[in-house]
């Protein structure tokens, strides 16, 4: 058992040092450390970048994850996926537009998840749109994993109000995806489910909630 006299007491100059020293301790493991991006992938993106998010998950199948990096660049965000190349990240699709709506809502964060069960992750983008009153939210998968050219694809696209994400989940025996929109005194509401029918996602259910 520790007398007060190991450590000295608190009002004293040995005192401070050791709560000092325990504060410094317990703060260094606690507060996270400062992450730097790998130069990889600052080096092939534009010179005023400003990475928004980044997500690793493995789009084509070959259980390596790929590096997906959302990012600002001038008045555009746009999305480049990294490939693992002998332990440095290459640059293997950049987005090319397929993130652009047609409202001009720029994309707010990204997600990675296999939501069709088929063993890949797919990429869900999200943007506030309505005027900020819901979240849209679209589904990417890999529609070609040639290296030399690669190509995703939308699979689906809907929002929900207020802002919230989509639901996934199993809709009896398929993978599904669920949007919901509150009614409102501007229109109807709904519950809309979409489901994976093999290479595509179909809407397979919509319950409609009357305006108040």
């Amino acid at each position: 058992m520790l007398s007060s006299g190991t450590i000295g007491h608190a009002d004293g100059p040995s005192g401070r040092r050791v709560i000092l020293f325990l504060l410094l301790a317990v703060l260094a493991c606690c507060v996270p450390a400062v992450s730097f991006a790998n130069p990889d992938v600052y080096r092939v993106l534009p010179p005023d970048t400003r990475i928004l998010q980044y997500s690793l998950a493995d789009f084509d199948g070959d259980a390596r994850g790929e590096l997906a990096v959302l990012y600002k660049t001038a008045d555009e965000t746009r999305l480049t996926l990294f490939k693992d190349d002998s332990g440095h990240w290459k640059r293997w699709w950049d987005d090319n537009g397929i993130l652009d709506r047609e409202e001009g809502d720029p994309p707010r964060s990204l997600e990675a998840v296999d939501v069709n069960g088929d063993g890949k992750a797919e990429m869900l983008t999200y943007y506030l749109a309505e005027g900020n009153t819901a979240l849209a939210a679209r589904i990417l998968a890999l529609e070609s994993d040639d290296p030399a050219d690669p190509a995703f694809e939308v699979l689906l696209e809907d929002v929900t109000s207020p802002p919230g994400y989509p639901l996934l989940g199993m809709e009896g025996e398929e993978f599904s995806v669920t949007f919901l929109k509150m009614a409102s005194e501007e229109g109807d509401g709904y519950r809309r489910v979409y489901c994976w029918k093999g290479d595509a996602f179909e809407k397979c259910r919509e319950v409609v909630w009357e305006k108040p």
